[in-house]
This record gives structure tokens, C-alpha cells and sequence, in this order.
């Protein structure tokens, strides 16, 4: 497996979890999610909102369970409306309907809905519009304070088993998307409604149009327990998306698409979804589909997401994508998430708590059979690194961390964040996965992203399609019967006591597979090596009664680490065969 290493001297920024976009001091860009301080909450279920701090949906023409003429005629009981059958929008009271906005005629479809993406990338890019600028002057506390009124949820009324909350738009979130509903083939338009929404005052309230639409969308389903509807799945900012499954706090994210990450120069380009179309679940369904359409300068998209959600979370992702301009770098399934220290943190951020962060690793499944394990770091500089993935098997962000013991935070509860595992239907073809390692000073920032890349050069005019499956939950991923890594442990060192800290010592502990059965010394062998000519020392494989697992350690002299320096390491059986992942880590001074 090639890794590529690529650092810049560049002062680097965070990127704020509680803003859309944060705009890096050279330019690279990652918009993330708002937290609890924007229109989230940060532990994630929707049940932790019952108050009104979260903002929630209307459900337009399909909430009473009404016919959908009489929802339109029938103002009396505040019924929402959206619209007619034939793809329109309709105000309350008003029976005539707004121009079609699907530009989709006759029956959905998702082939329908390719066909969009590629008339729309023969066109030229247009911004999407922004909403009025009070909107976007407010602080994510004040778009805190707009929230939506609970029992307007999508499907409420008729206690279907899915329900969809919507976002105001504002502060970060500069722009509304369109929503439709697809029921029986027929499309009709969510219409915006200020009413569903409770605002801190009414001065506000009457600036806010009539139309301005929803920034974003939340799922609703039952996790746990069968009685409340979790939060489960939300789309907001950008092509930004997240799940959850049961006992989960929001965590890492995934987007649509990641274009020219890491561009130190022009900047990340950053797709937006425009418009989604959900379909009607019914009453016994057990999944929910949905369709949205991406656009940005260089490319066009028609995305399937099928969400099933349990006990693990799986958003199975459909896209097919239109070049509108050469891509550099094209990133298919990225994921962003946040680290700022940990056990192996050489120089930390003053704080009482052990660790700070969503996820810890990163873990490949590659085709030759392998599964290497990375732990993140929180770098001085930009780090950027490219893994071999020729038709991989597998990739994710994970959190191997599951104590209270390793975070003592009662507020954020960092154990209960997701893995998020991607699968790749059928093979990709010739790639690499790419990670990003942003340096951060802050747990609200989001300074880790992971994706792959096709080898081939993405030209103006292309058309590509990919489809996976992301798997949201506290699952290893890695097989059973494999040994992994369950901690990585760096910190300057002495050769004997009382001699100069020159040497850095990494210790790793291992469990799970074969190695709580073997307990002879012999019968655990460690293997190490390093990517350039360097000695490393005090190489050794010991059983840890603590874990039940073993302990792999060795010495690195400083005088080593005049750059950062590549190691790999794992435990093999007396034969030689391998009874763990294999660890892979980036070892630099602070």
C-alpha cells in the first residue's frame, strides 16, 4: 500500500462546526453542520427537543391525511399544502398553483431525474439565490431561537412511520432548497409556511417572506424505543448529510461530492443540493427513499438515498454525475469529521479530559485482504496522505474510543458518536483514498476528511456513476477474527531512567481474534518497520492482563524525526502469519 505524505508550512484554521462554510487562512474550505448552537442539537436526537430547539418540518398537504384538494380548499384547520398533482405549489386558500419547479414531467423517476442533472450541466452554473441578508446576519444562537412547532412534522398527523422535520434558513445557511413529495408516482411541492415556525419575537417573524423556503431536512423513525421518534438522518449545508444509529449522538458527517480538497490556492469547490424529492413511505414501510439534485460550477448530480434505519443506520447512496469542467480531484464518499487529541497525542490542549473528538481512525478493507488501521492526529501543519485503494472493499472514519473513562464529558458524550463504514457496490476501478488532517486548537472544529479518488483524470463532459452503502453505527467493521487496535500511546521517553528524553516511545495495544487464546511469549511475534533507513528499538510483544489482548511497544530516537516519519507494525503468530490489522501511523515530533 503507497502513502504519500504532503505537508504545508501554510498557517492553517479550524473549520467551525457551528457556521456552513469557514473559510481556511489558505484557502481550503469545508462547510459543515451547525451543532446545537445553529439549528441542531449536538447529542443528536430529535427527542432531546421536544421543547422547540430544533427546527422542524411542515408537513405540507399530506399531514391530516386529507385528500389533497381538500388539503388545498380547506384552510380552516391550518392544513399545510403542496400543491397539486401535476408537480406545482400552492398557498393556503389559493387553488391556483405556482409554475412547476421539478422540471420533471409526468411520472418521478429516478432515470427522469438523470435526465435533469445532464440538461442542467449543458447549461451554465447559476449561484443559487441567497436568502435576505437579516437572515443571514444572524448568530447560530439566534437562528437557535427560530424553531419549529413539533406536531407540523411531514406525516405527523397520519403517524406514519417516517416523519421529516425542515430547517430556517439563516446565519450559515445562505440559501433555501426545494422539497417535493412524491406519492404514487405524482410529485407536489412543500410550501413554505413562517407559521409552522415558533420565532423569538414577532418583528421577525413579519420580516421573514412568505416564501422563503427550508435551508434543510431532518428523519424521524423510532430507534429504540417504539413509543418516540428519534432523529435518524438530517441533510443540511452544502451536500452535507448525517445518521444515527440507536444510542448515537451526531458526530462525523458525509457529503454528496468533495472537489479539489485540500487546494491551497483557488479553494474547495463545495456542490450544493438544491432540491429533494421524498417519497411517501406509506404505513408499514420500513425504509424511506429519497432523490436530490446536486449542482455546482463544475458538476451536476441525480443522487438516490435509501435509509434504513435500526440499530445500525445504513444510507445506501446512488449517483450519477455530469461534468460540467475538468476536476482535479473528485472525492466519492467523503466523510468529515473532527479530532483534536487523544492517548497518542504528543502535545494536547490544556484540558482535564483525556480525549477530545468524533472519531479516532481511519480504517481501510482493501482487495489484496488487508485492513490497516490509522489513528488520527491533530498535525502543526496540513497533512494530506494517499492511500492505495484499487477497487477497495471498504473505508471509514471510526470511534474505537466507547468509555466514559476515555473523554470524562458529560456534556458532549464523545463515546456515543458513530463510525460511519462506507461499502462500495462493485469494484471502482484504480483509486486512492485521500485523508486530511487539518491542524485544529478547537473541538468545535471539524479538521478531518477522508475520500477516494478515481486514478483517472475527470474531464468536462464526462458521465459517472458510483454507489455505496454508508453504515452508521458502534460497529468495529473490521472481522471478528482479526486482532485491532484499541489504543495508540505516544510520549517522549528515556532509554534508562534518569538518562535525556531523546526517544519517543509508541505503544500500541491489540485485542480481539486469536490473542486472548495465546499467552505463551513465543507464540505472539511483533513485526515493525518504518518507511526510511531508521533504527528503531526495544522492540517487544507482551500480553496485557488488563485487556485480555497484547501490548506492542518500540522506541523511535528523535534525531529520526527531522520529518514525519512513516511506520507500520502488527502481530504475527510463531508462523508468521498475521493475527491483527495492520497499523499504520505518521509519527512526528511536536
Amino acid at each position: 500500500m503507497r502513502i504519500l505524505s504532503i505537508q504545508t508550512r501554510r498557517a492553517m484554521g479550524g473549520i467551525a462546526r457551528s457556521s456552513g462554510v469557514m473559510l481556511l487562512g489558505t484557502g481550503l474550505l469545508f462547510p459543515v453542520y451547525a451543532n446545537a448552537a445553529a439549528a441542531d442539537t449536538s447529542n443528536g436526537h430529535a427527542d432531546k427537543a421536544q421543547s422547540g430547539d430544533q427546527a422542524k418540518p411542515v408537513d405540507k398537504s399530506q399531514k391530516t391525511g386529507k385528500s389533497q384538494k381538500n388539503s388545498q380548499s380547506d384552510d380552516s384547520g391550518g392544513n399545510k399544502s403542496t400543491g397539486n398533482n401535476n408537480g406545482g405549489s400552492a398557498k393556503k386558500g389559493d387553488q391556483s398553483a405556482a409554475p412547476d419547479q421539478t422540471e420533471l414531467s409526468g411520472p418521478f423517476s429516478y432515470d427522469k431525474l438523470i435526465d435533469q442533472a445532464k440538461a442542467l450541466a449543458k447549461k451554465d452554473y447559476q449561484a443559487p439565490a441567497k436568502v435576505p441578508q437579516f437572515l443571514t446576519k444572524l448568530s447560530p444562537d439566534q437562528l437557535s431561537q427560530i424553531s419549529f412547532k413539533r406536531d407540523d412534522a411531514l406525516w405527523h398527523d397520519q403517524k406514519l412511520p417516517f416523519q421529516v422535520m425542515f430547517y430556517h434558513p439563516g446565519s450559515y445557511y445562505e440559501h433555501a432548497v426545494t422539497i417535493h413529495v412524491i406519492k404514487d408516482g405524482k410529485t407536489t411541492t412543500v410550501q413554505f409556511d413562517k407559521n409552522d415556525f415558533n420565532y423569538p419575537n414577532d418583528d421577525l417573524k413579519k420580516k421573514v417572506p412568505d416564501d422563503l423556503g427550508y435551508a434543510g431536512l431532518k428523519l424521524l423513525h423510532t430507534l429504540g424505543d417504539p413509543k418516540k421518534m428519534d432523529e435518524v438522518v438530517s441533510f443540511l449545508g452544502a451536500s452535507y448529510f448525517r445518521a444515527l444509529g440507536a444510542d448515537e449522538h451526531y458526530g462525523l458527517s458525509a457529503r454528496g461530492l468533495a472537489i479539489n480538497t485540500g487546494n491551497t490556492q483557488k479553494g474547495e469547490e463545495f456542490p450544493n443540493f438544491t432540491q429533494f424529492w421524498l417519497v411517501d413511505p406509506g404505513d408499514k414501510s420500513k425504509d424511506m427513499t429519497l432523490y436530490a439534485l446536486l449542482d455546482s460550477p463544475s458538476v451536476t448530480g441525480a443522487y438516490k438515498f435509501v435509509i434504513t434505519p435500526g440499530q445500525a443506520t445504513h444510507t445506501h447512496v446512488e449517483e450519477t454525475l455530469f461534468t460540467r469542467k475538468d476536476i482535479a480531484k473528485l472525492g466519492i464518499a467523503p466523510l468529515t469529521s473532527m479530532f483534536t487529541w487523544g492517548e497518542n497525542s504528543l502535545a494536547r490542549i490544556n484540558d482535564y479530559r483525556p480525549e477530545a473528538h468524533d472519531s479516532d481512525g481511519m480504517l481501510i478493507s482493501s482487495a489484496n485482504g488487508e485492513w490497516l488501521w490509522r489513528p488520527l492526529v491533530n498535525p502543526q501543519k496540513l497533512w494530506m496522505n494517499q492511500f492505495d485503494a484499487n477497487n477497495v472493499r471498504g473505508f471509514g472514519l471510526m470511534q474505537r474510543d466507547r468509555n466514559f473513562d476515555d473523554y470524562q464529558d458529560l456534556n458532549y458524550e464523545y463515546e456515543k458518536r458513530p463510525n460511519a463504514w462506507v461499502t462500495p457496490d462493485g469494484d471502482w476501478g484504480k483509486g486512492h483514498l485521500e485523508l486530511v488532517e487539518i491542524p485544529s486548537d478547537s473541538e468545535v472544529n471539524d479538521n478531518i476528511s477522508l475520500y477516494w479518488v478515481p486514478q483517472e483524470p475527470v474531464k468536462a463532459g464526462q458521465r459517472l456513476h458510483f454507489a455505496y452503502d454508508i453504515k452508521w453505527s458502534s460497529d468495529l467493521a473490521v472481522p471478528k477474527s482479526l486482532g485491532h487496535a484499541i489504543a495508540t500511546r505516544v510520549g517522549m521517553a528515556a532509554v534508562a531512567p534518569g538518562q535525556q528524553k531523546n526517544q519517543v516511545r509508541v505503544v500500541i495495544d491489540f485485542v480481539g481474534g486469536e490473542l486472548s487464546k495465546l499467552t505463551d511469549a513465543n507464540s505472539v511475534q511483533p513485526k515493525v518497520n518504518a518507511t526510511r533507513d531508521v533504527t528503531l528499538n526495544n522492540i517487544q510483544a507482551v500480553r496485557n492482563p488488563h485487556t485480555g489482548g497484547w501490548r506492542l511497544s518500540f522506541l523511535v530516537p528523535t534525531s529520526a524525526l527531522d520529518k514525519p516519519l512513516e511506520l507500520r507494525a502488527y502481530l504475527a503468530d510463531a508462523n508468521g502469519g498475521g493475527l491483527t490489522e495492520t497499523w499504520s501511523y505518521l509519527l512526528a515530533t511536536p
